[in-house]
């Protein structure tokens, strides 16, 4: 997803999974939500203990995906979850930079395994610094 004269497009690797998922939930008109990730890559100047209390509060800060335009709305440079309203899990990740939007999985960057928004808040024995986003060709 990508602005480009006032216009917005898809671009980038047709083969990108997560951005085939999601070009699906739009196609059938689905609210996405996007979730914003509580770890030191994406706010590095917050220490861990408060990225954990932030990661875990249950009044969590969302923003909703109604068409591809609220892409370009993410804040830049932070990484945040996406998944269509109502569902509890997903493995889409989804980044602004350069006024592009970025599809990715997430893996844990200690085993290469990878995460989910459920398996990503079990951070409680791990630094939250562990986890990083994978990048897949948009």
């Amino acid at each position: 997803m990508s602005e480009s004269n006032n216009e917005n497009q898809w671009i980038g690797n047709a083969n990108n999974e997560m951005k085939q998922r999601v070009q699906q939930w739009m196609t059938e008109g689905r609210t996405l939500v996007w979730l914003p990730i509580w770890s030191r890559e994406n706010f590095p100047s917050i220490p861990p203990r408060l990225l954990q209390l932030a990661d875990r509060c249950s009044e969590r800060q969302v923003m909703l995906i109604n068409s591809v335009e609220d892409f370009l709305k993410i804040p830049h440079g932070i990484t945040g979850w996406l998944l269509p309203e109502g569902e509890k899990d997903t493995d889409i990740v989804v980044g602004l930079w350069d006024s592009t939007a970025h599809f990715m999985k997430a893996v844990d960057k200690r085993t290469g395994e990878p995460q989910t928004l459920q398996s990503g808040q079990n951070w409680e024995s791990a630094d939250s610094e562990d986890i990083a986003t994978d990048l897949l060709q948009p």
